[in-house]
């Protein structure tokens, strides 16, 4: 094996799409010629991304942000979830999810994930008899669907925020995600399907949710003078819209091709006799939209997982992994020095930490040609046909 000297099982570290489109550079170029690639409430460029970006999702509003991360704080602190609130947030998602909670100084209550999905699940949940919560945050993580209106079912939020940053381009019974929520949420970094090189954008169809976004993303201004709130500066810039722009007239072409790869991944996976998430069957017409696959190791190689994932880098196969948000090592101590924390923290937990110890992810962004050899060096490492058996010596 070439963590132990050997040859690479691939020559090479296959090419992943960035998402950044090359043929905005004269468009780009125009805006630093122009001498603004910035305006307080959005630029002409910002402006005109959240025009089309609203009206592809069927929303009255989008408001154009620096990153996903701080678009995910604007809503909600939007919601108005405080100190005062809680938060019912699932485990499965990016760290981003979880710190917007933390920033608005909300409680967060944690869902466990789904062994088959990996999305959140709402099993095991009992609503408060004393408060209603201020919202239900909920990932469509990986690229796959949450079904939002049964958890919200169960939940009862008052609102309810779908972060879809990695989801840009998948459905849930007709309608695109980010579209079921108060407020959709999505991201426009690194290799998103919609990559602004760095940007987020929030949709929603309320005025007053509008609004609060704008004014807290707007150091706290609802007008230029007098701050209401502790706000951030959290506008997206022009050259970032036009990169978005030019991203969202390939979503179409580009959810395709990221769907080709991640089913020539599922397939190697399949035949060797591997389980990968899938789509929930219960959700009514669950349609993804691959950011990654997940392999869901068997448990034998739970002790190995991490060792796993350096063997398949050094083969020049590019895995990783998440670790639940539940898991952060921050979360925890936070939580308790609140009187937040309790048996079924500690429950939920156990279950994260078993179920995302066995997980590896491979990012969709390579041809299918790719995605199938990478797929076969990890079988090819799994079976031991690339170690014997000397692992679990």
């Amino acid at each position: 094996m070439a963590i132990n000297g050997g040859v690479p099982y691939l020559d090479s570290i296959p090419w992943e799409d960035p998402g950044v489109c090359t043929e905005a550079a004269d468009d780009v170029a125009a805006v630093v010629r122009s001498g603004r690639t910035c305006y307080w409430g959005g630029g002409p460029k910002a402006k005109e991304l959240e025009r089309r970006f609203a009206a592809g999702l069927g929303r009255k509003h989008a408001f154009f942000h620096s990153s996903g991360s701080s678009a995910l704080v604007t809503a909600v602190f939007a919601v108005g979830a405080d100190e005062n609130q809680s938060v019912v947030i699932g485990s499965s998602g990016f760290v981003a999810a979880i710190n917007a909670v933390y920033h608005n100084r909300a409680r967060p209550i944690f869902l466990k994930t789904d062994v088959r999905t990996l999305q959140c699940t709402a099993e095991g949940y009992i609503p408060s008899a004393t408060q209603q919560p201020a919202a239900l945050l909920v990932t469509h993580f990986l690229g796959n669907v949450v079904d939002v209106p049964a958890i919200q079912a169960a939940v009862n939020a008052t609102r309810v925020i779908e972060d879809a940053g990695q989801a840009h381009g998948a459905f849930l019974a007709g309608k695109p995600v980010g579209s079921w929520g108060d407020i959709g949420s999505f991201a426009g970094s690194h290799k998103k399907l919609v990559t602004a090189g760095q940007g987020g954008l929030n949709v929603c169809d309320s005025d007053l949710l509008n609004d609060r976004m704008r004014m807290v993303g707007h150091h706290g201004k609802a007008g230029r003078t007098v701050g209401e709130v502790p706000g951030y500066n959290f506008r997206g810039g022009e050259m970032e819209a036009v990169l978005a722009m030019h991203a969202l007239g390939r979503l179409e072409d580009r959810t395709k091709d990221r769907l080709r790869t991640a089913a020539a991944i599922q397939d190697v996976l399949d035949e060797a006799g591997f389980v990968s998430a899938r789509a929930s069957s219960e959700a009514p017409d669950a349609r993804p939209a691959w950011f990654d696959v997940a392999l869901i190791l068997p448990p034998e190689w739970a002790s190995y997982r991490d060792w796993l994932i350096q063997a398949l880098n050094a083969e020049n196969i590019p895995v990783s992994t998440y670790p639940s948000l539940i898991e952060m090592p921050w979360v925890k101590p936070w939580m308790t020095s609140q009187g937040w924390w309790g048996d079924r923290e500690e429950q939920i937990l156990a279950h994260e930490r078993s179920l995302w110890g066995r997980v590896i992810v491979i990012g969709t962004q390579m041809s299918p040609e790719d995605g199938r050899r990478c797929a076969e060096g990890i079988v090819a490492v799994l079976t031991g046909a690339r170690i014997g058996e000397e692992v679990f010596a």
